[in-house]
């Protein structure tokens, strides 16, 4: 997805979330403002007694994507090959069934959908060759079945191979097997270069201070693969410079994270020493969104530890990350209207999407609650419902005050920018 279409999703989104929560949102740029690594927009969020300004930016590498995804068809045949084999004979295939058996069958299916369509193929290439033999001969009738296998098999690759995402998902399966043995430096450099751009907004922030900024905290959100991107890029901040975080708030939001897909590859150490890296800074906090109705990511599994995660309790302690990262469990069900998930509930991929959009009911997790929301990221990330806790449904935050384990935390008179 480019920039732009990043962009124009946002501005969906924002507006629905101003719908759910009765508040007045707008974005103050008509278009992506580009950056070195992509692009930022900056958006406001505004209800009774607060006002929230946000710069929302992206770290793009659609460019590089898209030319991947431009190789020749025999490259990626071959590629598609090399995946598999690499994911069997490496033993990654086996720990994706041993660590979350679901997504184990959400990445056979690929292959197995693959071999259905080119069986359907060739069957067809038979019928073909078989009929027309009495008529051109052996020779000839075979070939007409070998053109015909070839049409069939390209036709069910195109329809309905585009609606099942088929190409997508194979360069998808091959780009995790190449990222995993270090074979695209170039993604590797363009996490570096938005680590030092997240390390000079860091330290400008620390260095002039929130009231003449606006930083009050800084949140690194990464969605499926991107929550690996998000993971390595603060862990490249951070060994960059170790005080990386505490001149100001900097959180991490991971949802419908598919790190483990990278880190349980033997090759992935890089990988699994980042998320080490990142859950060892007690500067970090680093809260993990999972759901079980999303079977493209890894649901209940720890993506430091990579075994079987272990969920929050629904309240904790205002900034309490003791648990690191934070689990949050939420039913992509719980996120949207009951007719919505309904709608979209056949489309894996929609119900994987669902957490990083906004929600059309007032639901426990709702990701703009966090882009653009009254609360900081500490307190939403303190309960399980998040804004759901602490605001009364006319959008007035709720005056809720800290009891005596401090675990609510009421919104200052003043309001938060």
């Amino acid at each position: 997805m480019t920039v732009d279409g990043h962009h124009r999703i946002f501005l969906r989104e924002l507006k629905r979330f101003g719908t759910v929560w009765r508040a007045a949102t707008r974005c103050r740029d008509a278009a992506p403002v580009k950056t070195p690594t992509g692009a930022f927009w900056q958006s406001e969020a505004e209800g009774p007694g607060w006002h929230t300004a946000t710069t929302f930016e992206i770290l793009a590498w659609d460019d590089l994507a898209r030319a991947d995804m431009g190789r020749p068809v025999r490259s990626h045949l071959c590629g598609s090959l090399r995946a598999i084999v690499d994911m069997v004979t490496s033993g990654t295939l086996l720990a994706y069934f041993r660590t979350s058996r679901r997504y184990g069958f959400f990445f056979l299916f690929t292959y197995l959908l693959l071999l259905a369509f080119w069986a359907a193929a060739v069957a067809v290439g038979f019928v073909v060759a078989h009929t027309l033999a009495p008529y051109l001969g052996a020779v000839a009738a075979g070939l007409c079945g070998v053109m015909a296998a070839l049409a069939c098999g390209l036709l069910l690759m195109r329809w309905p191979g585009w609606r099942f995402r088929l190409r997508q998902s194979l360069d998808l399966a091959e780009f995790s097997v190449d990222f995993a043995r270090g074979r695209h430096p170039e993604v590797d450099a363009r996490v570096a270069a938005f680590a030092g751009r997240l390390r000079a907004v860091e330290a400008a922030a620390g260095r002039e201070g929130a009231d003449e900024t606006g930083v009050d905290e800084i949140v690194i959100a990464g969605h499926s693969l991107g929550a690996m991107h998000a993971v390595s890029t603060v862990a490249a901040a951070l060994d960059q410079d170790p005080d990386f975080g505490t001149r100001v708030r900097v959180r991490i939001l991971t949802l419908g994270s598919t790190t483990a897909k990278f880190a349980l590859h033997p090759a992935g150490a890089r990988l699994r020493a980042a998320a080490q890296r990142v859950a060892d800074a007690p500067q970090i906090g680093w809260v993990e969104v999972q759901s079980r109705d999303d079977i493209v990511s890894f649901y209940k599994v720890n993506p430091v530890t990579l075994e079987r995660a272990t969920f929050a309790e629904p309240q904790l302690a205002v900034g309490d990350f003791t648990q690191r990262p934070l689990l949050r469990h939420v039913p992509v069900r719980d996120m949207v209207s009951a007719a919505t998930y309904r709608r979209f509930f056949f489309d894996v991929m929609r119900r994987h999407c669902q957490c990083f959009l906004a929600s059309d009911i007032r639901a426990p997790h709702d990701f703009y609650a966090y882009v653009g929301g009254p609360f900081a990221f500490d307190v939403l990330a303190a309960h399980l419902h998040a804004l759901c806790a602490y605001m009364a449904p006319d959008g007035t935050p709720l005056p809720a005050a800290i009891d005596a384990d401090g675990r609510l935390m009421a919104l200052p008179e003043h309001g938060r920018s």
